[in-house]
């Protein structure tokens, strides 16, 4: 594809979507991995298999949410910029809102008991949803920003970055042909 291309063609907008897919999809295999041993103590390995399948149909879901989202952000992007940066644009949106939700889960899971004290100890953050969502907010515009100033004053690393990006694609297939999978698993899982 040449970067001076405007417009995406299908197969980019495939491929984007393939970006989507894959952060969101390491997570849900950790987790499944994390999660399998005790659903199979507590009933059957049966019903950990059909738990993954279960986990990877909705991180399918949530992908197909996540695309669309970056997808009506594209109509911002501004139209006169490449193909490389508008797509890496997008690919980082999605990588940086991805990465935000699975760091919510994971301080969550690992620092629940903490983060109920620190709300303690500053209730204005409790008590002041407009405060605390509009420190998220920056928080996440930052995280898009930066790199984005960094990748629009350097066509190097806007290369970088896609030839990256097209090697993750290869494996979010992977994850495509495992979703195949988890849907296969429980349309047998349910048939009477």
């Amino acid at each position: 594809m040449k970067n001076s291309e405007k417009t995406f063609k299908a197969g980019e907008w495939f491929k984007l979507f393939l970006v989507c897919l894959f952060p969101l999809h390491v997570w849900t295999l950790l987790m499944t991995f994390r999660d399998i041993n005790w659903v199979a103590e507590r009933s059957d390995m049966w019903d950990a298999i059909g738990f993954s399948g279960y986990a990877m149909l909705y991180t399918l879901v949530e992908s197909a949410f996540l695309f669309g989202f970056v997808a009506l952000l594209s109509l911002l992007v501004p139209r006169t910029w490449g193909y490389l940066l508008k797509f890496n644009t997008l690919s980082l949106t999605a990588f940086v809102l991805a990465g935000w939700s699975i760091m919510e889960q994971l301080i969550l899971i690992v620092l629940w008991t903490p983060l109920r004290h620190l709300a303690a100890s500053l209730p204005f953050l409790v008590t002041s949803p407009f405060l605390r969502n509009g420190v998220f907010a920056l928080l996440v515009t930052l995280t898009i920003l930066l790199p984005l100033l960094l990748m629009r004053r350097s066509t190097k690393l806007q290369q970088t970055v896609y030839d990256l990006l097209d090697r993750l694609t290869l494996l979010s297939g992977l994850y495509l042909i495992i979703d195949a999978a988890a849907i296969i698993l429980i349309i047998v899982r349910n048939i009477p």
